[in-house]
Parts: structure tokens; sequence; C-alpha cells
């Protein structure tokens, strides 16, 4: 794994050349905060962002307003590992999430599906 905790990270968006949840930004920044155990076999990844995130997501099907300093990212693809870039899907939290898997914790607004991280140190 390539992204550690303490890294830096940038999270830009996937298949809008202008995405919502970015605001007009062309990404959000921030740093690995912690692991927590993802939909698949790998792990997700906790981001507190630098800057608070306001975005429109899906939250138990229905689009709601979010706002928040923490981003998890989830692996998109079956067998994808964690490397210096690749496409996760993000949900936008509040509060930092609790170290369980998605389906047994307070869930955070859906906000996109095939957004791009890069680690940037």
């Amino acid at each position: 794994m390539t992204v550690k905790s303490g890294s830096r990270v940038a999270v830009s968006g996937g298949y809008d050349f202008e995405p919502e949840w970015l605001g007009g930004a062309q990404a959000v920044t921030g740093r690995v905060a912690k692991w927590i155990p993802g939909q698949n076999s790998q792990p997700a990844c906790v981001v507190l962002l630098d800057f608070p995130l306001i975005a429109i997501g899906d939250v138990r099907g229905r689009r709601e307003r979010r706002e928040g300093r923490y981003i998890v990212l989830g692996l998109r693809y079956q067998g994808q590992e964690w490397e210096t870039s690749g496409t996760v899907h993000v949900e936008l939290l509040a509060s930092e999430p609790t170290d369980l898997p998605w389906s047994e914790r307070e869930q955070g607004a859906w906000v996109e599906s095939h957004a791009t991280y890069t680690v940037l140190d």
C-alpha cells in the first residue's frame, strides 16, 4: 500500500468535467487520518480535508446538502489496490467516522462514484 496514514492526497472529479460536489474547485486536499473497514477486501481511507466541503449527495436514497471536513474514499473496482493514484467512491461526513464497516456506522453523503485520488507526498 503506497497511501499511508499522514499522507497528503488530492481528490478530483470523475466523469463530469466540472463536478458539482467540488463547488467549482479542481480538487480537494487533505491528510489521511486513518483506515477503516471498506466495503470490499481493501480498507477505506479516511481523509481530513484542509477546508470544509459543502456538497449535495445521496443519503439513504435522498439527495441532501451536507457540510464536513471528512471524506471516506472506497476503492471502486474489484481487485483494485491502493496505489499512488486511482479511482474511488467519495463519501462526505461532518465528523470522523467510527472504525466500523459502512453498513454498521453512521453514513455520510455519497457525493462521487468515480473520483480520482492522487498521493501528493
